[in-house]
């Protein structure tokens, strides 16, 4: 089951190229790619590094430490699965975004 958690109001949300969001003790990653909000861990689990932070290309965030790719829709990692990062959904409510939680 899905527990939604309020991130914040969109207005106030920098991409720059994502958006950081504390939800308890998690830190997520919040992205705006083709109209839409995406969400995944937002540290990289090689090093740590912000995933906010790396660069989006092609529905890819790029870790800027090692350059390790993220899809940005699934969580898969290009290097193995192993180093894949949880994805969350998003859904915007009355101009806040709301991050859904296990």
């Amino acid at each position: 089951m899905t527990a939604w958690h309020d991130a914040g109001p969109l207005a106030a949300m920098r991409f720059e190229p994502g958006h950081p969001v504390q939800l308890g003790d998690r830190w997520i990653a919040v992205f705006h790619v083709d109209g839409r909000y995406l969400a995944i861990d937002n540290a990289c689990p090689h090093a740590s590094a912000p995933l906010c932070d790396g660069t989006v290309e092609n529905g890819h965030v790029i870790c800027h430490l090692h350059l390790w790719q993220f899809d940005l829709a699934t969580g898969r990692c290009d290097v193995g699965d192993e180093w894949n990062v949880r994805t969350y959904p998003t859904r915007v409510v009355d101009g806040r975004l709301e991050i859904g939680l296990p």
